[in-house]
C-alpha cells in the first residue's frame, strides 16, 4: 500500500509540473477566495484548490470536518507554488484531525492539493463511501505592509 501512494504521489508531482501529460490538475482546480469556505468530500480522488496573492501576506489554509466524523475523515493538504514545489504539507496540526497550515508567502498563485489520510482510491471501497465524509477547507490572508 505505501508503494501505491509513493507511485501516486510521484504520479501526482508530475502531472502537476506539466511533464509528459496531457491532463494538468490545475485546470481543475477550484478558486479558493479568503473569507469564503469551499465544501470538499473525501472519496475516491483529491480536490486542488487554487489562490492568488496580489502582494505578500500571511496565510492561514484549514480544514474541518464535523466532530462526529473527525475519526473517519482526516483530510491532508500539501501547498504548491505555480511550478508545482511542494511548499507545505500538513495533516494534523489542526483541531480534530484537520490540517493547518500558516505560513507567509510571496505574492504569486499558490494551489492546495487537499486529499484522504485514509487512503480512499477508489469507488470500489465501501470505507471510502460511507458515512459524512464532507469537509471545509477555508483560506484566511492578511496582507503584510510594504
Amino acid at each position: 500500500m505505501r508503494s501505491f501512494i509513493g507511485v501516486l504521489a510521484v504520479s501526482f508531482l508530475v502531472v502537476l509540473s506539466g511533464c509528459a501529460s496531457t491532463f494538468d490538475p490545475r485546470d481543475r482546480a477550484i478558486q479558493l477566495t479568503a473569507g469564503q469556505p469551499q465544501q470538499g468530500f473525501l472519496g475516491p480522488g483529491t480536490d486542488i484548490y487554487v489562490f492568488t496573492l496580489d502582494k505578500p501576506s500571511d496565510v492561514v489554509l484549514e480544514s474541518r470536518v464535523a466532530i462526529a466524523s473527525s475519526m473517519a475523515v482526516t483530510p491532508n493538504a500539501v501547498l504548491y507554488d505555480a511550478e508545482g514545489n511542494v511548499v507545505r504539507r500538513d495533516w494534523r496540526s489542526g483541531d480534530w484531525e484537520n490540517f493547518r497550515i500558516a505560513i507567509t508567502l510571496p505574492a504569486g498563485t499558490w494551489y492546495l492539493h487537499v486529499y484522504d489520510g485514509q487512503a480512499c482510491f477508489s469507488m470500489m471501497d465501501d470505507d471510502c463511501m460511507e458515512g459524512d465524509r464532507n469537509y471545509e477547507v477555508s483560506l484566511e490572508v492578511t496582507e503584510l505592509p510594504r
